[in-house]
């Protein structure tokens, strides 16, 4: 009983994946939150929950607005035009279904820390995996904490740690040791200085930029490059696993330091899908990556060899994810490329949705087959890749039965996912996870199982070392955990063990 709990404990609280955005501003009569909601719509793909802004003209108070919904109905003109400074910092959120009250706006960010000692706000995307111990230590120091997140855990400990050096790169310094876990960071200090941090490993994204223009010189820090192009800015590099940056109106922007680790952990599923396709990511362009999927999919896939099923098929994305990488595989099969699925663009991304219930429900919203397309055609579906299986199973469902296809050859970009994240990506338990579920279950048997399950006619999943391949980084560069179960974190790969004993006990 006492693992089981401590498993669904994990499972529970909030844990997120997430968008942060700062920008600091060298003209103190610039009023920056205008770009604090451009650089926030142009990240809405990494969060639909709730969004906020902190804001702060340098030498007065640091004001915090946040409220449940997307970016453009949360942070409309006449909210945006209240809120005048040079500095601010934003968060887009996406917590997991478990997580209790998350509706409420203590659970959301920028996280706006104040007590007598002090002030600061922070936006956080990632988990931190000791946060039973952390919030032990804090609660033995007589703190008090109301609600369950490791983001507000974090700010304690931050503030503690601030009662013995004023010093900002210190403090990060000192409290990146403490933490065991996956994390990009940012802070805006009640003097108008941010600093950003990302973890050792490097899991979590986090890049840097400016604008320099005769008026003003304008500095950002964003989870992804293309909020920096959605305000105009040049994108100048990533920040390194490790590194401390200081974005200041008075010193620019400039590294403080690098805590260095034995190798990075980057979060392939940043390549795969969640990041958007024109970002650039640790000196890989997405799109590039994605289309790299598809060329290697379509390399190593045997129904090609098949005349028949070559002189009838076509190639079809699942969108929007899917679209860079059926391109590539096009490109290299030499097959038609459609869009056999019209999409409807008001319904948002099926994967970060909270609740299965609304995942299935929105399938049936977003995707309608085009019959006229792929009726009697041999569909060769390009998807990113299967998590749960039940909108998959749907999608492969609506193009038989409602489109009329032939046959459905489903090309998946991602290896199976078998085990599931505790580095902040709402990935379910290994048990709901479908291959994770059918490995375990029917040992070699499962991607057969899987096909079976969900209903194409053939299924031809990536490989780890093609993944590898079309990423451009080593196996020692990225976090392959959820196709691997090997984590690099060891608090939190005993706590897979731990689930994985689980699984094999109820089968």
């Amino acid at each position: 009983m006492l693992l089981k709990k401590k498993i669904k404990q994990m499972r529970e609280k909030p844990r997120e994946h997430c968008a942060i955005f700062g920008v600091t501003c060298d003209d103190l009569g610039y009023s920056v939150s205008n770009i604090l909601y451009k650089g926030l719509i142009a990240l809405q793909h990494r969060g639909q929950e709730s969004t906020g802004i902190s804001i702060l003209k340098t030498g007065g108070k640091i004001f915090t607005y946040k409220k449940n919904g997307l970016v453009s109905k949360v942070l409309k003109e006449r909210i945006i035009s209240q809120y005048w400074g040079n500095v601010g910092i934003g968060h887009n959120r996406y917590a997991t279904t478990g997580a209790v009250g998350f509706k409420s706006s203590l659970y959301m960010q920028p996280f706006h820390f104040k007590n007598n000692e002090i002030e600061f706000s922070m936006a956080f995307n990632g988990t931190i995996a000791n946060f039973d111990e952390i919030k032990k230590r804090m609660d033995e120091m007589g703190r008090i904490f109301i609600t369950d997140t490791d983001t507000e855990v974090l700010a304690q400990l931050i503030g503690s740690i601030a009662l013995g050096t004023e010093d900002w790169p210190e403090i990060l310094k000192l409290t990146s040791r403490l933490l065991d876990g996956s994390y990009s960071l940012i802070l805006m200090t009640s003097e108008g200085d941010i600093y950003a941090i990302r973890d050792p490993l490097g899991f979590k994204p986090l890049c840097i930029g400016e604008l320099k223009t005769e008026q003003r010189n304008l500095y950002f820090v964003a989870s992804e490059s293309c909020a920096i192009d959605a305000v105009g800015g040049d994108f100048l590099r990533d920040v390194k696993p490790g590194e401390i940056v200081h974005l200041s109106h008075q010193k620019d922007i400039h590294s403080e330091l690098v805590i260095k680790a034995d190798r990075t952990a980057i979060c392939q599923f940043e390549y795969v899908y969640f990041a958007r396709p024109d970002s650039i990511i640790d000196g890989v362009s997405v799109a590039e990556a994605r289309l790299q999927l598809g060329m290697h999919l379509a390399k190593n896939d045997p129904i090609l060899k098949n005349s028949e099923i070559r002189e009838n098929a076509i190639v079809v994305p699942v969108p929007d994810s899917g679209r860079s990488v059926a391109v590539g595989y096009a490109k290299e099969a030499k097959l038609p490329y459609v869009e056999g699925l019209m999409k409807n663009r008001y319904v948002h991304r099926t994967f970060i949705m909270p609740g299965q219930a609304k995942r299935k429900i929105a399938v049936k919203e977003k995707l309608n087959p085009i019959k006229s397309i792929v009726k009697d055609k041999d569909v060769i579906l390009l998807d990113d890749s299967i998590v749960r299986g039940t909108t998959t199973q749907q999608i492969v469902s609506l193009l038989k039965e409602k489109g009329g296809a032939k046959r459905v050859h489903l090309r998946v970009s991602c290896p199976p996912i078998v085990s599931p994240c505790y580095m902040g990506i709402d990935f379910p338990t290994k048990g709901e996870l479908i291959a994770g579920r059918f490995q375990s279950q029917y040992g070699k048997r499962y991607i057969d199982e899987i096909q079976r399950t969900i209903g194409p006619d053939t299924l031809l999943y990536q490989t780890i070392n093609n993944l590898t391949q079309a990423i451009g980084k080593s196996r020692n560069e990225l976090c392959l955990a959820c196709l691997t179960g090997e984590y690099q974190l060891k608090s939190v790969q005993k706590l897979a063990e731990l689930e994985e004993s689980i699984v094999k006990s109820r089968i």
